[in-house]
């Protein structure tokens, strides 16, 4: 149930609603940034969230500067410990 509930939130995420968290959490994202972030969102949101996140965080590390990876990174981890009994 909560796969589906999962499932249909990315499925209306829009770019505008990862950049207004990333602000709120004080992370700046420039245009290519947010790009990259919705693809991996939107593509592997599966992989991120149920299996080889390592993986995917490896990819995404690529894209970015190291201080605004750690951010993000940084940010997902607070979030998957406190919701993860929830998945």
């Amino acid at each position: 149930m909560n796969r589906m509930l999962i499932e249909n939130y990315i499925r209306r995420i829009k770019k505008e609603d990862i950049y207004n968290f990333a602000l709120s959490n004080d992370i700046k994202l420039n245009e290519k940034d947010l790009d990259i972030l919705y693809h991996y969102l939107r593509n592997f949101w599966e992989e991120i969230l149920y299996g080889d996140r390592g993986f995917v965080f490896k990819q995404i590390e690529k894209e970015f500067e190291h201080d605004k990876y750690l951010k993000i990174y940084s940010l997902f981890d607070k979030y998957f410990q406190l919701y993860q009994n929830f998945l």
